[in-house]
């Protein structure tokens, strides 16, 4: 069993792997909305990822957002701007997404966002938590909205390779085949474009009495 799990779900890891407290490999940051009330802490300079963002981000690099604050919303909200590479991962409502930070920026308060440390590639772990997706899910509780709750996310234990080399390794591999996935989906869509475009001029055909 791997990916990301609370420690009473955390089973045997693989051979050359073990599970750690994802606290001790990554600095937990959390998200803040400034004051809708002061327009002036709104529009600016620093992406904030929110949820309508974040399906289209899912699995991928996020550098754009749809909404903006600036250094003076930050400076009067509990928003940070968190760096480049760190990873996110939606915990209410939408739960389950994630995105890795392509540029600074800030978050709402419905994202879990971890700094990685030296020993963590944060593609690693943006992988393992979309492999547990499924997982996230079931830990989300709430009557009107679904949520991950902090307690829970701080003792998060991740299993991975000791190495960041391995890490890497992995992720590369996974790439690799996603790419070889994309290249097939690209092909059948191009080979039902072309079976719709003969269809259509066999109708076309029919019509013009050339049947």
């Amino acid at each position: 069993m791997t990916g990301v799990r609370v420690p009473a779900d955390c089973g045997q890891p693989p051979a050359g792997w073990s599970w750690r407290p994802l606290a001790s490999l990554a600095r937990l940051e959390t998200g803040h909305t400034p004051s809708r009330r002061v327009p002036e802490w709104w529009g600016g300079d620093v992406p904030w990822l929110a949820l309508p963002d974040i399906r289209e981000l899912d699995g991928r690099v996020a550098y754009r957002t749809l909404e903006t604050t600036n250094a003076l919303g930050l400076a009067n909200s509990s928003a940070r701007l968190l760096p480049k590479d760190t990873v996110c991962l939606s915990r209410t409502a939408s739960v389950g997404f994630v995105t890795v930070l392509g540029t600074p920026m800030a978050t709402s308060q419905d994202f879990v966002n971890w700094v990685c440390g030296p020993d963590l590639d944060p593609w690693f772990l943006a992988n393992a938590l979309i492999s547990s997706r499924d997982y996230l899910r079931r830990l989300a509780s709430g009557a009107i909205h679904k949520t991950i709750y902090m307690p829970q996310v701080e003792s998060f234990e991740v299993c991975a390779p000791r190495t960041v080399a391995e890490q890497r390794r992995i992720v590369a591999g996974l790439n690799e085949r996603r790419a070889a996935l994309q290249g097939a989906r690209a092909a059948a869509e191009a080979q039902l474009e072309e079976l719709s475009n003969l269809e259509s001029a066999i109708v076309r055909a029919a019509f013009s009495g050339a049947l």
